[in-house]
């Protein structure tokens, strides 16, 4: 196996990744981050981050970087559906909103300054070996490709990568009807708030992030995209169907220069290891983006994975012990919300059954913080909190 030799590979510097690696080095192991962009980059995103993201993001060290970008707080979440019906719910705690653009290079930024090797602009095209022998990797980039060693291994790669096929995972065999758009606007104010306005088959999240602009990030089934014209068509559209969502757009002027989009957005179950190989983030498990718990999920998991290789490496664990230790605490941890999160998604895409839903949510507002709770980990008294971290 080529020199030289890290304690662990991690691939994939968004959210996940990056956890993993600064957790990683926290603990003087030696590591080496591939991600496939250049940093600082867009990304399809709700671009939220819950209450409890502000533990995690203390914990790798990010307190100063995000008290620096004065991301907005937020307090409470809007459904609104198409005929006008609106439930609200305050949050357990503050969020905040902070575009990927700046946190992921942040985390990129506190990965360099612990001695992370950091390959910018470097794909993963191949995965070999186990934890008995140790791995070797292939990574391709601009400058040509070159061959990488290490103890373990923990991909991040997000929803759907390259490295899924290269990997031959089980979850790109079911097709998936779904297409995710961002884009950043200036428009009206939407101060502390989320605002989810839903259309036939989909739906549309407006919150503020930095420097007074709002991320404008919704999900379609595939069928109505293409059946309304694509994304121009599908913008004006929606708008038509919701008319909450019409009057925000009157008066709103588009920064971004065009729609990124994702097509095929995966939200079935998927193994959180493969072979030996720990899987984490979204490339584990994509929860619906309604929930707002997707960053939290991904910081989280990227944690998880790096102190399970740790516990191998201090032999705490036998290399047999770590993949099964680690999937089954991703599974306990994880699954209920993923469950729960693709159920309440369901009735978001049938108007009709949403506005019923939100009129008993009205009515019966202890049903709707209960909802709430079960699609994320709640925060605990005593924590670190969102309005502390960016006072």
């Amino acid at each position: 196996m080529n020199s030289p030799i890290y304690d662990a590979a991690v691939v994939g510097g968004g959210l996940a990744g990056c956890s993993a690696a600064i957790t990683l080095a926290q603990q003087g192991r030696r590591v080496v981050l591939f991600e496939s962009k250049h940093y600082p980059h867009h990304k399809v995103c709700g671009e939220f981050l819950s209450p409890e993201c502000a533990r995690y993001l203390h914990d790798l060290g990010l307190t100063p970087a995000l008290r620096a970008l004065c991301p907005p707080v937020v307090h409470s979440v809007a459904i609104i559906a198409p005929d006008g019906t609106r439930w609200e719910t305050h949050l357990r705690g503050v969020g905040f909103s902070l575009s990927r653009y700046r946190l992921d290079q942040a985390l990129a930024q506190q990965s360099r300054c612990l001695g992370v090797d950091l390959h910018e602009g470097a794909t993963v095209t191949r995965i070999d070996g186990d934890l008995n022998h140790g791995f070797e990797l292939e990574a391709r980039s601009a400058s040509g490709s070159g061959s990488f060693s290490a103890a373990a291994v923990i991909v991040a790669s997000g929803k759907r990568s390259s490295l899924d096929r290269a990997l031959n995972r089980s979850f790109l065999r079911t097709p998936q009807p779904y297409t995710g758009l961002k884009a950043h606007f200036r428009g009206a104010p939407l101060p502390g708030r989320v605002d989810l306005y839903t259309f036939p088959g989909g739906y549309c999240g407006l919150g503020e992030v930095e420097n007074g602009l709002t991320n404008v990030c919704l999900l379609v089934r595939t069928e109505v995209f293409q059946r309304v014209g694509g994304v121009e068509g599908l913008i004006a559209w929606m708008q038509a169907q919701n008319p909450g969502l019409k009057r925000w757009f009157n008066t709103a002027e588009p920064v971004s220069e065009r729609w990124l989009s994702i097509s095929q957005v995966p939200f079935l179950p998927k193994p959180a290891v493969e072979g030996d190989i720990l899987i984490a983030g979204d490339a584990a498990g994509l929860i619906a983006p309604l929930t707002g718990d997707g960053m939290s999920m991904a910081l989280r998991g990227g944690q998880m994975a790096a102190r399970y290789v740790q516990r191998w490496q201090a032999d705490e664990l036998n290399a047999g012990d770590l993949p099964r230790l680690y999937a089954a605490e991703w599974k306990r941890t994880f699954d209920r919300r993923l469950w729960l999160g693709r159920r309440l998604q369901a009735c978001l895409f049938q108007p009709r059954l949403l506005s019923l839903g939100l009129r008993i949510l009205n009515r019966l507002p202890a049903v709707g913080q209960m909802l709430v709770d079960q699609t994320r980990e709640v925060a605990q008294p005593g924590q670190l909190a969102a309005d502390q971290l960016v006072e």
